[in-house]
């Protein structure tokens, strides 16, 4: 994620007023609560799973076999598309969770040095100091629409928090980011050094 525009029309999303809302839940649960955004294309998903049910509802009541199979197939298939639907959300809104032995103000310091030291831009939240964003430049081939990817990194008392995501400021089913189980472990990696010896190097994360 070291394609950075931090400074491009559009990248003070309107979600970072509700990250900071949000900010004692996030420490508490280690996820976003769910809310009507991330639940829509869950709920769009359930409609379409009822649209397929209602098709082959009327396939059970028939005594051909292959008939049978088609409603048996359906409602495997519809089950598969739900849990794959959902898993996918759990994740876009869980945090990973990084454990140390330092509070806040130290885990905020140590988090501060591993961004730098590692050349990633970032900004820090302007009411929230303990949350460090790196936001991408648009990935969207429309300038005049916004798809970007966001990593999260929250300091607190005895861990710090990591999240990547994609947001947009159209409807798409957004999908989770590997990349904070990557930066996670590099995270972990670097603080293990950072810990056994304060004035470690730094440890060289691969780039996004």
């Amino acid at each position: 994620m070291k394609n950075i525009d931090n400074n491009a029309p559009g990248s003070g999303y309107n979600w970072q007023n509700d990250l900071l809302k949000d900010l004692s839940f996030i420490k508490e649960k280690k996820r976003y609560p769910l809310s009507r955004k991330t639940l829509a294309p869950g709920a769009l998903m359930g409609l379409l799973a009822l649209a397929m049910l209602r098709i082959a509802w009327p396939l059970y009541f028939t005594s051909k076999i292959n008939n049978q199979f088609v409603f048996w197939g359906s409602i495997i298939l519809v089950a598969a598309l739900i849990f794959a639907v959902f898993y996918r959300y759990y994740r876009a809104l869980k945090f990973n969770s990084i454990h140390t032995p330092f509070y806040l103000q130290e885990n905020r310091s140590a988090l501060k040095k591993f961004l730098t030291t590692n050349h990633l831009a970032f900004t820090q939240h302007a009411d929230a100091p303990e949350v460090f964003l790196i936001i991408s430049r648009n990935l969207d081939a429309n300038p005049k629409k916004e798809y970007r990817e966001v990593m999260v990194f929250i300091a607190a008392d005895k861990e710090i928090l990591v999240n990547s995501h994609f947001v947009g400021n159209k409807f798409k089913t957004n999908p989770p980011s590997r990349n904070s189980r990557r930066m996670a472990k590099d995270l972990e990696s670097w603080l293990d050094k950072h810990i056994r010896n304060s004035d470690s190097t730094a440890i060289t994360v691969s780039s996004f």
